[in-house]
C-alpha cells in the first residue's frame, strides 16, 4: 500500500485553518510532514495523451508511482520557492516541484490523486 492511501486528511485541514486564520494572502506553509513525492514539472501533452496538452504533470518522479501524475486538482493550493502562496502558472516545465497529496489517489496509469499542495523548490 502506498504512502498516498495511508495518510491522513489532517495536514490539509491544518493548512486550511492556517490560512483562514492568517486572513492574508502571504506565505503560506507547507504541510509539516514530508512531501509525497518530488519531481519536475512538464507538459501532460508530452507525457501521455494531448487531451492533457498544456497541464503540468511530474516527470523525474522520486517515487514512480506518481509518475506522469496531473498537478492541479480542485483545491491544489501552489507554493513559491518562499512559501507565498502563487499562481498556477509558475508551473512551466523544467521546475523543480515537492507535492502533498490526499489520503486516496485513483489506481490508474498515470495515478490520479487529489493534490494538496504544490511547493516549488528553487526558483
Amino acid at each position: 500500500m502506498t504512502s498516498a492511501l495511508r495518510r491522513s486528511a489532517a495536514p490539509a485541514a491544518l493548512l486550511a485553518a492556517a490560512v483562514a486564520l492568517s486572513g492574508c494572502a502571504g506565505t503560506v506553509l507547507a504541510p509539516d510532514e514530508p512531501s509525497d513525492v518530488r519531481g519536475v514539472v512538464a507538459d501532460g501533452g508530452s507525457v501521455d495523451d494531448d487531451a492533457r496538452a498544456g497541464q503540468p504533470v511530474v516527470v523525474q518522479a522520486s517515487d514512480p508511482y506518481y509518475e506522469g501524475m496531473a498537478l492541479l486538482t480542485d483545491g491544489t493550493e501552489v507554493l513559491a520557492a518562499d512559501g507565498d502562496a502563487a499562481d498556477p502558472d509558475i508551473l512551466v516545465a523544467g521546475v523543480l516541484v515537492e507535492v502533498w497529496v490526499d489520503e486516496v489517489c485513483q489506481e490508474s496509469y498515470p495515478v490520479q490523486c487529489d493534490v494538496e499542495v504544490v511547493q516549488l523548490l528553487e526558483p
